[in-house]
Order: C-alpha cells, then structure tokens, then sequence
C-alpha cells in the first residue's frame, strides 16, 4: 500500500506540475516577430503588386511609344514567389485556420495575375511587330487581345485579397492576445493553488518534527531517570533474593547473590542496545530538518517574486522550478522511497526500540514463565527485515545473504520471536571480523508443520567443550562487561514457549549456525 500511495502521490505532483506548464506555456504563445514578420510580407507583395499595376498603365498609355514596344516588363516570378513564401512561413507559425485559407487563395490571385502580366507583354509585344510588318488587320486584333487581357490582369483580386488577409491576421493577433491574457490570469490562479498545497506540505512537516521533538523529550526524559530506575529494580531485587535465600544453604546463597550481579548489568547491556538504535535514528531525523528550511526559504523568495510588480518572467520561472523539486525531493515522485517516507521509518524504529526496552525488562521479570496470550498470525520474513533494520549499525559492516524460502504465516508471539531473531543476528556479527564477514539469513520448511529459520556466520566458531553450556543462564565467554550470558538463555526459553527448538552447530575456525525451529500451529498452552 506504501508503495501505491507513493505512485499516486507521484503522479498528483506529475499532473499539477504538468498542468502548470501548460498554461504557463499557453500564456506566452503570441509570436510577435511572426505577426511583424507577415505584415513586412504582406507590405513587400503590395509593392509588387502596385509596380505590376503600374507598368500595366504605362504600357497602355505609351502603345504607341518605340521605347516601350515591347510592353511592360515580365514579371519576376521568384521576386512575388520568394515574398509569398516569407509571408507563408511567418504567418503560419500564428497556427490560425483562417490564415491557411486566406494564403491559399492569395498564392492563386498572385500566381494569376503574374500569368496575365505575362501575356499581356507577350500580346502588347506581337501587336507591335505586327505593325511594324504593315500587317493593319493583324495588329488590330492583337492590339484587341491585348486589351482583354489587361482588364483581366488590371482586374485581378490580388489587392483585397491582400487586405483581407491583412484583417485575418489582425483579428488572429487579438484572439491570440485575448487567449494569452485568460491564460495568465490561469496561470495566477493556478500558481496560488501550488503555493497553497506547498503550505500545507510545509505545514503537515511541520507538525512531524513537533512530534519528534516530542518523542525526543521523552526519550531525554527516560534517558534521565533510567538509572534511578535501575537502581531501584536492583535494590527490589536483592532484597527479594536475600528474602528466598534465607533458607538454603551458604554455597547456594553465595552463587545466586552472583547471579544477581551479573543480570544487573545484563539488564544494562540489554537496554541500552536498543537506547542506541532510538539515538541513532532521532540524529538522522535531525538531518532531515534544514531541507525544510531551505524549502521555505525557496518559497518566501517566491512569494517575493510573484508579488512584485513587473516581475521577470524567466526568473519566476527558475525559481518556481527551484522550489518545485525541492518539493519533490522532500515528497517524492517515483516508486522509490522518499524523505518523509525515511523520516516515518527512523521515528518507527525508535518507537520499537522503546518497545524492546519495555520488552528486556517484561522478559527478565518472567524469565522462568513467559507469557503467551500476545499470539499472532505473523510473517517471518517481516520479522527478520525488521530485525536487520534494527540491527543496521552492527550488521552495516558484514556482507548479509538472504535466502527466503516459501514458508507460511505462523501463531507466536511477534515480538519475542523479533527478540530471538535480532538476538542472533547480534551474536553472528559479534562473530565475526568487519569487512570479512558474512552472515546468511535462510529460511524454509523443516517439515509439513514447521519452519526453520537459520542464521550461520563464517565467524570464530564455538569451541566443543563450550558449545553444551551456551543456553545456561549468565554463562558467557565474553570479557567482564561485554556480555552476561542471559540473550541466548533467553531466547531457548522463548523458542521452547512456542514449542519449538533451537538448534546450534559449531565448528572452530569455521563459523557457526542456529537453527530456529517453529510450528505452525502450536498446541494450546497447557492449563495452570
């Protein structure tokens, strides 16, 4: 579902970014060096054709005159030709219907007009010679033939048609302004819409980070008083021990008032493991606050710009584009995962390792009864990504092998087996070297009614004559201080709960690998 919202926010910020371009394209599409560039045209073609009218007359008036016998002159095709193709170019780009019509018809009333110019010259030419030869009758029709010809050419509508595509063009223009003008009142509207949706992302990150400040307060708060609580279970717990213990002998005595001290720092190194991972997620949410700042920074300069009168346009738009992936680089766009969704994890596993404190100290108060009314329908593969999560800083250093088999949802406890799996993950990368080690994760069907859960590591190996004692409670090979023996004591109690197994193989030098074996469906508890 994570990843379909993600899609559908995605492609929201898509939409709105691609329906703000496109007004904001709309709005700046009236070409004005077209609109000039096809009334030079237009003004270049009504010289032609007033220098065709002209040479038209003369040659009329001057029949007569031996300098002008041969009528006016031809006409330049490529001259009117060239023009009406700058003019067709130019007007085009407008991408008005009405102009491609108008062209079409003054392409015609040029091309003809230029035939008829033609003719007549051709016709006014041969009347001349005919003269000259004293051919009287042939001269006389010709001379009528070219007369014909010259109303046709005189009377040829290149002229309106010339104003009426003067008057398309004209009327194209104001459309064109009128549609930009809508759409830059759009494109305001528009624009205030996106800030107003940018607010309130800023707004909704807002109340995040005050959430965070708040679970970072409380976890102060615990952080303050956890000591003194430490204490106080320490001195609850001695005083009990003292009490149970009056009656047995002194050697019993003395080993369980050692026992005592070894859990007390058991309890500290089990709570502070997690303590770690809750720190270490709240300093990467603490990273994440400046992209905010920068964000409303971005958008104050923004609102400067679209409130000030006469604003550059190209400007606007850089900076709009500017606060725009910021957005979505604090959003997300794509599939992937986005900020907020790193910044919802990190809170999530901080939250958890609360829960695991609050678990340490449930699980050592019932160490010797756990309970198991917290049962549910839970997907093992989910709690190992889970645990592996959690236990990035120890395990960040090694190379991890997943290998998941097809294996069903089990009944257990969720949060015990998570304590089990991360307790074992812990276990294989204190095993082994940074940068050498590796650790392999697997998982599959024992039988028809179990599932197996491994976890092997290619570390130092567990020596035989140790290997028989590694689920004793408070037995540990680790220097003072480093271990007290109760995780692996704890977690075979866990697994037993469940009526399940855990299995150890060992060899020095070699590595080692448990095995985690789980039912199914595991019988009903048995009645008190």
């Amino acid at each position: 579902m994570r990843i379909l919202s993600s899609i559908g926010y995605g492609f929201m910020a898509l939409v709105l970014a691609g329906g703000w371009a496109f007004i904001y394209w709309r709005s700046s599409t009236v070409d004005l060096p077209a609109v000039e560039a096809s009334r030079s045209a237009l003004a270049e073609l009504r010289a032609i054709d007033a220098g065709w009218n002209q040479r038209l007359v003369e040659a009329r008036l001057h029949a007569g005159d031996a300098r002008l016998h041969a009528g006016p002159a031809q006409p330049a095709p490529s001259r009117h030709r060239a023009a009406y193709g700058r003019l067709e170019v130019k007007a085009l780009r407008l991408g008005d219907a009405r102009v491609g019509s108008e062209l079409v018809q003054l392409k015609r009333a040029f091309d003809d007009k230029a035939a008829q110019v033609a003719r007549y010259a051709s016709a006014r030419a041969d009347a001349r010679g005919a003269a000259d030869a004293a051919d009287t009758d042939r001269a006389a029709l010709l001379g009528t033939l070219a007369d014909a010809i010259f109303d046709q050419a005189w009377l040829a509508p290149t002229g309106p048609r010339l104003d009426t595509l003067a008057r398309t063009i004209d009327r194209s223009f104001d459309d064109a302004l009128v549609e930009t003008e809508l759409y830059r009142l759009g494109l305001l509207y528009y624009s205030g819409f996106l800030l107003a949706v940018l607010a309130f992302l800023v707004w909704n990150l807002d109340q995040r980070r005050r959430q965070i400040d708040h679970i970072n307060s409380q976890l102060r708060e615990a952080n303050e008083t956890l000591e003194a609580r430490v204490r106080d279970r320490t001195r609850e717990l001695s005083e009990a021990l003292v009490k149970l213990k009056e009656s047995e002998a002194m050697l019993i005595q003395s080993e369980k008032m050692s026992s005592l001290g070894q859990m007390v720092a058991g309890i500290a190194h089990e709570v502070n493991t997690p303590l770690a991972y809750v720190k270490s997620s709240l300093e990467a949410v603490r990273k994440s606050v400046p992209q905010a700042g920068r964000l409303a920074a971005e958008t104050e300069r923004l609102l400067a710009l679209l409130s000030a009168e006469g604003a550059d346009e190209a400007a606007l738009a850089a900076q709009f584009a500017q606060v725009r992936a910021l957005v979505e680089a604090l959003g997300g766009t794509t599939a992937e995962r986005s900020p907020l969704q790193d910044l919802e994890r990190l809170v999530q596993d901080g939250l958890f390792g609360i829960g695991q404190i609050s678990e340490v100290i449930a699980n050592l108060k019932n160490f010797s009864r756990l309970d198991r009314n917290n049962v549910a329908e839970f997907d093992l593969h989910e709690g190992i990504e889970s645990s592996i999560r959690i236990g990035y800083a120890q395990l960040q250093k090694r190379t991890l092998r997943k290998e998941f088999g097809t294996i069903p949802r089990i009944s257990c406890s969720p949060s015990q087996i998570n304590q089990v799996i991360l307790n074992l993950l812990s276990n294989a990368a204190q095993a082994t070297q940074d940068g050498d080690g590796t650790i392999t994760v697997r998982t599959g069907m024992r039988d028809a009614a179990h599932v197996a859960v491994e976890v092997a590591d290619n570390g130092h190996g567990i020596p035989a004559d140790v290997l028989p004692k590694i689920f004793d409670p408070f037995f540990t090979t680790k220097a003072v201080g480093k271990g007290t023996g109760l995780g692996l004591s704890i977690c075979h109690k866990i697994i037993e709960n469940h009526s399940g197994r855990l299995e150890v193989s060992s060899k020095p030098g070699a590595g080692t690998r448990f095995t985690l074996v789980l039912p199914v469906k595991p019988p009903p508890a048995p009645r008190p």
